[in-house]
């Protein structure tokens, strides 16, 4: 931490001095390690990318493309950070619990979560199998769990420590045909605030970022559509967001510029919802 600084600041007509403790370079995440599951395309690979970018070694989560995972892990390479892919089905919490041992092998710790991975099909509630609606929830909400879980005993050891879950603005509004999507989601921002209270005392943050609509490979192709230009006239920033955008997020919270948050939510959506 920087030597505390002094800025004057007018309140109610009276100059007074205030100390702060805040420095310029309080979003890097030089010395720290940072684990990204679903770390292999998308939002996770803008996260990945970033976090490198900041000074971070990372660790990239992936369950089947092994070749997207290596191409990200090459990137990070190539900025002369460490970094290595895992392959594990965080749904299952044999793996999960694995692979966060595997990653703690590898690098000696684990500074930053983020529980990236996640799937989403659609399917009208009345015809949603049951074996469907297992799958999301399995993934999407139990699957940060049990990585949380995992990863927790390591920081509180240390005593530090910052977990990011990737919720969705369809977990606080509702969405047709992706009950199993949403309900998983709003779970997501339940589960933040809990493990925020109970971990706080000990040292680790635990927030949750809730994108909108976000431009990747798998959504690109719906901007240009009538919904697509529908949503986008209806944001207030008239631009979707792109993964960068939610990285920056997800960044901020990893690093200690973001000490005093606990259990929040960061909305990178363009203005589609708001608290």
């Amino acid at each position: 931490m920087a030597a505390a600084e002094s800025t004057t600041v007018t309140i109610g007509g009276a100059v007074t001095e205030r100390t702060t403790n805040y420095k310029p370079d309080g979003h890097s995440l030089a010395g720290k390690v940072v684990l990204v599951t679903g770390g292999g395309r998308g939002i996770g690979a803008a996260v990945a990318r970033g976090a490198a970018a900041a000074g971070a070694d990372v660790g990239i989560g992936y369950r089947e493309n092994a070749n997207a995972a290596a191409s990200v892990v090459a990137d990070i390479q190539d900025r002369g950070r460490l970094a290595k892919a895992f392959q594990a089905d965080v749904s299952d919490p044999s793996e999960a619990k694995r692979m966060i041992a595997e990653v703690e092998s590898f690098f000696g710790k684990i500074d930053g979560l983020v529980n990236n991975a996640g799937v989403m099909p659609s399917s009208p509630l009345l015809e949603m199998s049951d074996e469907e609606w297992n799958a999301v929830l399995h993934t999407n909400l139990f699957g940060p769990f049990y990585c949380s879980r995992a990863a927790l005993a390591g920081m509180v050891q240390r005593g530090s420590g910052s977990i990011v879950m990737i919720s969705s603005r369809l977990g606080q509004i509702g969405w047709p045909e992706l009950a199993h999507y949403t309900a998983a989601k709003s779970g997501i921002l339940g589960l933040t605030k809990t493990m925020a209270r109970e971990f706080g005392p000990q040292g680790i943050r635990v927030n949750a970022v809730a994108p909108g609509f976000t431009i990747t490979d798998m959504t690109r192709d719906l901007v240009n559509t009538e919904s697509g230009q529908r949503r986008l006239s209806e944001l207030p920033s008239r631009r979707f967001p792109e993964p960068e955008d939610v990285a920056a997020a997800v960044l901020f919270l990893l690093s200690d510029a973001a000490a005093t948050f606990h259990g929040q939510t960061l909305n990178p959506n363009g203005g589609g919802f708001m608290q």
